[in-house]
């Protein structure tokens, strides 16, 4: 029942800003290219809220965008993906420090309906919905006492819902400065665990806790005749909540033990630099 309720959620969004979208005459499709830089800063926390372990580092990226302007509305489409080795500091579960790498992708990607206010198009509010992927690599290390410590594959996925607002206003005849503030809702949170081969135990999904975020972006626009070169940085919100408790099995045998994924904090800042034709 949840599922088809969330497919029916996706369907109905989309299919609103299609129908609404065609309502008017389509104009050219507008074509954004570019590269973003991500300073990742993620954080887990116990049930006590004292500090796990985090990653932090910068992650370069490639952005695509495909917009497709109406009179008073637009579609978007939009694909960023982002990929470095950076930082892991944590600790073993006797709670002895260690630090190692840590190899990170990240995939988001979504789909979002506006509607301007005015022909000018200044102001448009938006809905849409999205799917983030991140695939955590935590390379095999060793604690400060020198001990090895086995490495950890996890890959974290979810879709979300997204609503905001964008708005620009005109600082000379080439240049505009804009602001974009939205909100996400995540849906159906997942994480795959695997553990390399370590006590031979099998691989483990657990259920994210969803939870809102939120980003903030000032997009600054350059036009050069039929082209334009669009600056903008941004802070990322992301949050998720405590997931349920799963017991490990190996071999198809269940063990003693249990994993559970903590809730986290994820506060990012980046910028993307985008060329429009």
């Amino acid at each position: 029942m949840e599922l088809r309720k969330k497919h029916f959620i996706y369907s109905a969004i989309i299919g609103f800003g299609m129908m609404l979208s065609h309502v008017s005459v389509a104009e050219p499709v507008e074509y954004y290219f570019g590269a973003g830089l991500l300073k990742f800063d993620y954080a887990e926390y116990y049930d006590s809220n004292v500090f796990l372990d985090g990653e932090t580092g910068f992650i370069p990226g490639i952005v695509l965008k495909r917009k497709q302007n109406y009179q008073r509305s637009y579609i978007e489409l939009v694909g960023q993906m982002h990929a470095n080795t950076i930082q892991y500091d944590g600790q073993t579960q006797g709670g002895t420090p260690l630090q190692t790498k840590s190899d990170a992708i990240i995939i988001d990607t979504y789909f979002r309906f506006g509607s301007y206010f005015d022909i000018a198009r200044n102001h448009s509010p938006y809905i849409g919905l999205g799917f983030r992927y991140w695939l955590r690599n935590i390379r095999p290390g060793y604690d400060i006492n020198g001990n090895p410590v086995a490495g950890l594959l996890e890959e974290y996925y979810w879709g979300y819902l997204l609503a905001g607002y964008e708005g620009h206003f005109s600082v000379s005849d080439n240049v505009e400065m804009g602001f974009d503030i939205r909100s996400t809702l995540m849906l159906n949170g997942k994480m795959d665990v695997n553990f390399l081969g370590f006590k031979n135990y099998d691989d483990t999904q657990v259920n994210l806790g969803n939870e809102f975020g939120a980003r903030f972006a000032v997009p600054i626009k350059i036009k050069m005749r039929r082209h334009s070169l669009i600056v903008a940085p941004y802070y990322e919100i992301i949050d998720i909540g405590r997931s349920n408790n799963v017991r490990v099995t190996s071999g198809g045998v269940a063990t003693a033990t249990v994993i559970y994924e903590p809730r986290s904090e994820t506060r990012n800042i980046g910028i993307n630099v985008t060329w429009t034709w």
